[in-house]
């Protein structure tokens, strides 16, 4: 794949899923061992804290109940922060990779390293604002449900009314979620290689994703489609092993891989949505890099 190739300029409407694939996959490709290995640092502790919690499964409720509540809580906030910092500054790295590859330029790991290093509180926030929506969608989507129920009245049309509100609030809130996560797809990659800060990368990818949204949306469902049957396989074939160590290896080579894939296939897809919209080239869009 040539500098040209990747950067030629095509109009609107031309974002296309196959072409995001397809050079994902090159990208990948090329750069599978240094990718693989950023996803593998990135995703350590956090399958190493979801081994833990398997444990703690396999011993029941005794084992579970001998850890005070104040430890659990400390944990599970440790370990949503820590998911959160190592996936944010790995989605930085490997979307510095993606463009220089893009560039045909050699990707410095010590570079990417510095890039994530240098955009990681921006995505912190970033990622703390959309967790942050998602959760008041659904809260107030509960709330709406809550009050039908409320007012309902009756024992048989409470019962109806609590089924139809639960039913109505998990079809609203994938929706309203699904809506969201197409809009601020590219949201990351706004806020690494434009330099913005959340609320603005968050305008920044609803503009550039409009008129693309239902597209958008296609690859997303695509891609958790595939990574739900792989991750199903993979759990089918290791578990009759018994063995934790092979199972904790498999998942954690399947998270680096798909992690970085993932991040490439924004990086890709913020490139194509700026061709599309507005002419530009992998040089202008990646010239924040030099």
């Amino acid at each position: 794949m040539t500098n040209a190739t990747m950067s030629a300029p095509f109009g609107e409407g031309d974002f296309r899923v196959g072409r995001v694939l397809s050079q994902s996959t090159t990208v990948f490709q090329r750069n599978f061992l240094a990718l693989f290995l950023i996803g593998a640092i990135a995703y350590l502790p956090i399958q190493a804290g979801l081994v833990w919690l398997a444990t703690l499964r396999q011993g029941g409720a005794t084992s579970i109940g001998a850890i005070p509540p104040a430890q659990l809580g400390l944990f599970a906030f440790l370990f949503v922060l820590v998911t959160i910092v190592f996936s944010m500054l790995s989605q930085a790295v490997i979307l510095h990779v993606a463009f220089q590859n893009m560039r045909n330029r050699p990707a410095s790991m010590v570079e990417a390293f510095k890039v994530g290093l240098r955009r990681f509180f921006p995505l912190l926030l970033l990622a703390i604002v959309v967790g942050l929506v998602a959760i008041l969608v659904m809260l107030g989507l509960g709330v709406v449900a809550g009050v039908t129920v409320a007012i309902s009245g009756g024992t048989t049309a409470s019962t109806i009314a609590t089924v139809l509100a639960s039913i109505g609030v998990v079809i609203l809130g994938l929706t309203a979620l699904a809506i969201l996560y197409a809009m601020w797809f590219v949201a990351v990659a706004a806020c690494v290689v434009d330099r913005r800060w959340p609320f603005s990368a968050l305008g920044r990818s609803a503009q550039l994703t409009k008129g693309y949204r239902w597209r958008i949306f296609g690859l997303i469902l695509l891609l958790f489609i595939v990574s739900m049957i792989v991750s199903i396989v993979i759990e089918l074939l290791l578990t009759p092993l018994g063995n934790m160590i092979v199972s904790f290896a498999g998942s954690l080579a399947w998270s680096a891989i798909w992690g970085a894939f993932y991040a490439i296939v924004v990086a890709v897809s913020y490139h194509d949505l700026c061709v599309a919209k507005e002419g530009m080239d992998i040089e202008q869009i990646a010239s924040v890099f030099d």
